[in-house]
């Protein structure tokens, strides 16, 4: 595969390997056929060409409310101390930083074009297509946001930061939204995780200069480390990458129209050192990052019971239920996303992991309501490779933990019976 569509040497080199026999010419004929009958299978040969009449559906309402639902589900609430958030409307709200009123900076490196629009482009390339925090802020409020960027993308001063003082004494809270300036490939390597120093200590000095709640927003496509703002801050927001028209389900999560409910979909560092921690590493190392795999709050409070299964034993052929009770006491309906872990006690000359998220299922739960969820797990899920790359089911104890860094100690243990002496 050649992912560049103007470099030849993909071809070039290919020629040459059949030329000099390296390559039989078959075998070339064989990946040209599928890619002819693929073709064929389309309607290409018929229809080369795309339904002109499809143009007219670029950026219709329809496609901008399913982006918009899918940044609802997806934002994550990592920290929410003394119930700051939501915002209320009566609340006065200073907002402050670079990522709150660009567009570019919620959609990455590969939108409009390579690397993202230029500092030159700015918003105006997207002609009106895609919106703001601060747009969706005055959406959902009706007036205008009190805004000071205070500091460029790469953390650098844009006003004295005794004005955005000034500009905070009558506020009750403050949102600032850090981020990432574009990128694609390359050119989006850094030399450390750390967001610019001048973005992260606007947080803190804020915090300090005004004793005022401080609720930050990432948009950001990468964990990056927050080192003193993960303290000063009261609430923390992932927005992550939420593209064009993330700016209304950002601002309806910070006032509440939205109660969220993403996952992290990875492990968040809280030092350099943890860039290549994840959850299923070795259960001896240490696992110890900012926020876990999997976890993120919402507005309202879920109670779990505990788990009860199908059988206490687990075979091939023979999947165990795992059903858990939740009950919603909070006063907001809550999506909640309800993931199955497991943690296998002992393996065959290898460690085994320390967690890993086997199956899930995202269940919506109205105020008051209890719901029983199942969720099945099966032997074949926890077959692993072995050093001579042979896959094997090995008997041992295995505990079943659902979402263990949202709700822990709801675990059930069942005995894993598997074939020790055959390998599948």
């Amino acid at each position: 595969m050649s992912m560049v569509a103007d470099d030849s040497s993909f071809a070039v080199t290919t020629l040459d390997l059949v030329t000099r026999g390296v390559i039989p010419e078959e075998r070339i004929n064989e990946s040209v056929a599928r890619i002819l009958q693929l073709k064929k299978d389309l309607g290409l040969f018929e229809s080369p060409f795309a339904d002109s009449r499809l143009q007219a559906t670029v950026g219709s309402a329809q496609d901008i409310e399913a982006a918009r639902n899918a940044v609802r589900e997806s934002i994550t609430l990592l920290k929410n101390a003394n119930d700051v958030l939501p915002l209320k409307q009566s609340d006065r709200v200073l907002f402050v930083g670079p990522t709150l009123n660009s567009t570019r900076y919620m959609a990455g490196g590969f939108n409009i074009h390579y690397q993202g629009p230029s500092d030159a482009e700015g918003d105006a390339v997207y002609q009106g297509f895609g919106d703001t925090v601060l747009q969706g802020v005055q959406r959902i409020t009706g007036v205008t946001p009190d805004y000071i960027e205070g500091v460029d993308i790469d953390g650098q001063p844009l006003i004295d930061f005794g004005a955005i003082v000034r500009a905070a004494k009558d506020a009750d809270k403050i949102v600032i939204g850090l981020g990432e300036k574009n990128y694609a490939e390359a050119q989006g390597n850094i030399g450390s995780l750390a967001l610019p120093d001048g973005q992260l200590n606007l947080v803190g000095a804020l915090a300090r200069a005004t004793a005022k709640p401080v609720i930050v927003v990432l948009i950001e496509g990468r964990p990056r480390i927050l080192n003193h703002v993960v303290h000063a801050a009261s609430a923390i927001v992932q927005a992550y990458l939420p593209g064009t028209y993330g700016g209304l389900p950002i601002a309806e999560v910070l006032y509440g129209l939205v109660n969220p409910s993403g996952r992290l979909p990875y492990s968040y560092p809280a030092t350099e050192s943890q860039a290549t921690t994840t959850l299923w590493q070795s259960s001896y190392s240490e696992y110890n990052p900012q926020w876990a795999f999997g976890f993120g709050l919402g507005y309202s409070k879920l109670t779990y019971s505990n788990v009860s299964l199908s059988s206490n034993v687990l075979r091939p052929g023979a999947p165990v239920k795992a059903t858990v009770s939740i009950t919603n006491n909070g006063s907001r309906e809550q999506m909640e996303a309800v993931m199955l872990f497991t943690n296998q006690e002992h393996r065959f000359n290898l460690a085994p992991d320390n967690l890993r998220l086997r199956t899930f299922n995202k269940v919506h739960l109205a105020v008051g309501e209890t719901k029983m969820v199942t969720l099945e797990l099966k032997a074949e899920d926890l077959a692993y490779w072995t050093a001579d790359l042979k896959k094997r089911i090995e008997s041992a104890p295995v505990n079943i933990m659902i979402s263990p860094y949202n709700q822990p100690g709801i675990f059930a243990t069942v005995q894993l019976v598997g074939d020790d002496n055959r390998l599948m």
